[in-house]
């Protein structure tokens, strides 16, 4: 995998004016001639399924999924190498987090428990791949009558067990599902819903959240709630209160549904369930992952016993903050903590970005 960063012969906001401009400034000759390339080849910019999502005035604003990442990695120099980042690393932020005295899925450690006494103790279990995104490899087992059974039917127990082994054994991670809050049962019947927590330290350095938007599940067979992979999501407003959902139709543009569409359940104007304790978990889980790290997704799960942090992602998706916003990254207070600390970033960090820059695992 690569970081591309391309330099389009204009910006068209003053987010990408201060990312582009930091480039030029800072760069050879030669990387930005690689970099006009990069663009010219149409390597940036907004994609086509993102033109079909946010319409025009979102997009004169906003900062696509194309150019986040390469902006992204200038903020989180801890991005790199995966094995070592904590948002990428599973079984690295499970231990982190724990640490921390975060609340966290309870999760298989090899060092800890036997495999077998681990699952004995539970009734559903989710088992997700390390290193990946968008709900990619998760998977969900469930013992129904004493025996375990998966997406794909039945399967033995030793099977199970020499699965998950396998999995933890390249850093995925194994974990008890979370219920999901009663308030929020009708409205997300096939996953755990989640609340994306998008956290940036403010101009002196304390964690401020910025951005949130509310993921449910659409009730499919995955246990997740991307909205990727054909789920909702929707706004929060100031009181707590959900705004309109949206769901991407078959040609990616965007479908307002305010009724659940598996169970017909009223969704906009519902109240969102501890929603200030679920933001005050994701500022005490920048403060422990801050190092190497300027802004975060936060995946908040919303349970009967209260808020979990599931994950953070280093490279948080703009897409869907712009979609239930309705508003570009640059004209938003997150995007106005981007600019402060694209000024402030050192010379070097600059000058260490490439036009194509691998994405290594390991040192």
């Amino acid at each position: 995998m690569f970081t591309l960063r391309a330099l389009p012969p204009a910006d068209g906001n003053v987010l990408l004016a201060a990312y582009h401009d930091g480039l030029r400034h800072h760069w050879s000759a030669g990387r930005r001639t690689i970099a006009r390339l990069i663009a010219a080849s149409g390597r940036s910019g907004w994609a086509a399924s993102e033109r079909r999502l946010l319409c025009d005035a979102v997009r004169a604003q906003g900062l696509s999924m194309r150019d986040r990442k390469g902006l992204h990695r200038l903020l989180n120099p801890g991005a790199f190498p995966t094995e070592a980042n904590p948002l990428k690393n599973k079984q690295l932020f499970a231990r982190h987090a724990a640490a921390a005295g975060l609340p966290v899925p309870d999760s298989f450690a090899l060092e800890a428990i036997d495999i077998a006494s681990w699952l004995h103790r539970q009734s559903i279990i989710i088992a997700k791949p390390s290193y990946c995104s968008k709900g990619q490899g998760v998977v969900r087992f469930e013992r129904k009558g004493g025996r375990w059974e998966g997406a794909e039917g039945p399967i033995a127990d030793d099977a199970l067990r020499a699965r998950l082994l396998a999995l933890w054994a390249v850093g995925g991670v194994i974990q008890r599902c979370l219920a999901t809050h009663d308030a929020l049962a009708d409205m997300s019947p096939g996953a755990l819903p989640t609340l994306r927590v998008v956290t940036c330290l403010d101009e002196v350095g304390t964690p401020e959240a910025c951005a949130l938007a509310l993921r449910l599940s659409a009730g499919g067979g995955r246990p997740v709630d991307n909205f990727n992979a054909g789920n909702l999501v929707l706004s929060v407003d100031a009181d707590g209160h959900c705004g309109p959902v949206w769901r991407a139709g078959p040609d990616g543009a965007p479908i307002r549904c305010d009724r659940h569409p598996l169970t017909g359940a009223i969704i906009s104007g519902r109240l969102v369930p501890d929603l200030d304790a679920a933001v005050a978990l994701a500022l005490r889980a920048h403060l422990a992952f801050r190092s190497g790290f300027t802004v975060i997704g936060w995946d908040v799960g919303l349970t009967p016993e209260g808020p979990v942090l599931v994950e953070g992602n280093w490279n948080p998706g703009t897409d869907i903050m712009q979609l239930v916003s309705g508003r570009g990254l640059a004209d938003s207070r997150l995007g106005a903590l981007y600019c402060h600390h694209l000024r402030h970033l050192p010379p070097q960090r600059w000058q260490a970005a490439g036009a194509i820059e691998r994405d290594p695992r390991r040192a």
